[in-house]
Formats: structure tokens, C-alpha cells, sequence
């Protein structure tokens, strides 16, 4: 499924070198990212769908152990397995573990995923539920993936295999999306968003408040975030991660140091810092 690309050449190209073993699809106008994996749904004539990005790749054995887990745990619109994630050089960087089963499988429910998502690749989800529930939010700047699986497992859970069954790959390149995002500092605040979506997606009777002082507690600013895009954040978006460094509980004492020059200069003083960090980097 290519998102009107640039490359008038890519449709002989699999056609010569694939055959009739792939079905390309160019959409007509570009979509977007999210936008794109909704062209997916529309196209998909199966019951089940797995996207995977060019970038990443499956385990060997990802068919079968899907099978198995849908066996052992049926009835859900959404299976998963473990992601390796990779560098640019395919050498394993860390491994996702999205919860700590000591079995080989675990149910899923939506206070599993509320303080983060599990890499894209190596899933698999069933295409009547997720056209259901609206598809991927085209107009998400950064939570589409996100925000799909809490849809999806709040209407009928999710399982997770153990089993390593995709590879995603991880990118330095400050023009990728992901990283233009994280660059634009609006990550951390579309984050806060998608929990509180999440939270609205619990039962009543599970229902708990979102408390983002607390949250900070379990999980602070990084002060390597400040310092590598803080130079160029907006005043407004500065500001505002700023505040969130002065309610988040420090780790150790460099970070509490930080924090206290933060809080006495302000973002002045962490505009500059990040100025003097990339600095020296560069040199």
C-alpha cells in the first residue's frame, strides 16, 4: 500500500519481481501515515489483517505462533507477540515486554497498555472490529497505533504471545515521523491525551482519575530530551515541559540539580543548556 509516493517506477518494480505473490495499491492522493493504514483496512478482503512497515520485518514462525495463541486464547480482535527492537543495522537494541507473564501467553486489558503502547509490528487484528471502531484516527499526530489497540481491546481484549515474532527498527533520522514528533516536543502531551482516552474507555466500575503529578512521579521528564530539543522547542511548548520537570520527582542528584537550575532560570536557563549540549555534541 503506497501512500502516493514519489516513485512512479515501484509498481513494475514488485510487479517484475514479485509477481502475482503481491498486490500493490497506490493511493490516489497521500493520506498520511495513519490515513494509510485505513487505505489497509479498506482493501483488505480477509477476515484478519497484520500491517508491516518497509522498514521492519517478521519472525520466522509469526504465522504459526499467532495461530497457536488464537487457539489457546480465542475470541479476541486483537494478537500480538513479542517485538525485538533493532538499530539501523538490524542488531538488537532491546527487547518489548509488555506486561511480566511468567506463562508463554497473557490477556491483555487496557491497564496493561495505559503508560504506553507495544511496538507496531507483530500484530494481528481482525478487520470487521477495527472498521467498528472507526479505524486509525487520520488527523493523529503521533497516538494513532495507540489509541486503535485500546479501541480494540476494550471491545474484546487482546492476547500476547511470548514468542519473538517481529523485528521494529529503530531510526536516528530527525526526518522521520516518529522523530519530527518527538523533535516538535508535542509527544509527551499527546501522550497525557491518549491515556485520558483510555481512562474514558475503562467500565465504570473500574473507573480511576488521571493524575499527571503522579504519573511524573513514575515517570519524569527526561533531562536528555531538554537537552537535545529544548534549543529548538517552541516558547510555549518549553514552557510547558519545563513545568512538567518541575513536578517530576528526580531519580538521582544530577537530575535534582537540573531541576533546581530549572526552576530558579526557568526556560531561559534550559533553552540555553540545550544550545551549550548540542554544542559539544556537534564538536
Amino acid at each position: 500500500m503506497e501512500d502516493c509516493g514519489p516513485d512512479p517506477a515501484l509498481s513494475s518494480f514488485i510487479k517484475d519481481e514479485f509477481g502475482s505473490k503481491i498486490e500493490y495499491i497506490r493511493n490516489p492522493r497521500r493520506r498520511g501515515l495513519f490515513g494509510n493504514w485505513n487505505a489497509c483496512i479498506e482493501a483488505c478482503a480477509t477476515e484478519w489483517l497484520s500491517i508491516l512497515h518497509d522498514d521492519d520485518y517478521l519472525a520466522h514462525g509469526f504465522v504459526e505462533a499467532i495461530i497457536d495463541l488464537a487457539c489457546r486464547a480465542p475470541g479476541h480482535p486483537l494478537y500480538l507477540g513479542k517485538t525485538v527492537i533493532v538499530d539501523e543495522q538490524g542488531q538488537p537494541a532491546a527487547e518489548n515486554s509488555l506486561g511480566d507473564s511468567k506463562c508463554n501467553w497473557q490477556r491483555i486489558g487496557l491497564r496493561d497498555i495505559m503508560f504506553g503502547p507495544f511496538p507496531f509490528p507483530g500484530h494481528v487484528f481482525q478487520v470487521k472490529a477495527a472498521r467498528d471502531v472507526g479505524g486509525f484516527r487520520a488527523s493523529s499526530h503521533f497516538c494513532g497505533d495507540w489509541e486503535m489497540w485500546a479501541k480494540l481491546i476494550a471491545r474484546g481484549g487482546a492476547a500476547k504471545t511470548e514468542k519473538e515474532v517481529a523485528y521494529f527498527r529503530c531510526h536516528d533520522s530527525w526526518e522521520r515521523g516518529t522523530n519530527a514528533a518527538v523533535r516538535s516536543g508535542r509527544h509527551i502531551s499527546t501522550n497525557f491525551i491518549q491515556q485520558k482516552r483510555i481512562l474514558a474507555l475503562l467500565p465504570p466500575e473500574s473507573k480511576i482519575g488521571f493524575d499527571r503529578t503522579s504519573f511524573l512521579g513514575r515517570f519524569p521528564l527526561p533531562i536528555r530530551f531538554l537537552l537535545r530539543y529544548g534549543a529548538s522547542l517552541s516558547p510555549r511548548l518549553l514552557a510547558y515541559h519545563v513545568r512538567l520537570l518541575v513536578f517530576s520527582r528526580s531519580p538521582h542528584w544530577r537530575y535534582a540539580i537540573y531541576q533546581k537550575c530549572a526552576r530558579i532560570g526557568g526556560f531561559c536557563f534550559v533553552r540555553i543548556s540545550s544550545k551549550i549540549w548540542n554544542l559539544i555534541k556537534r564538536n
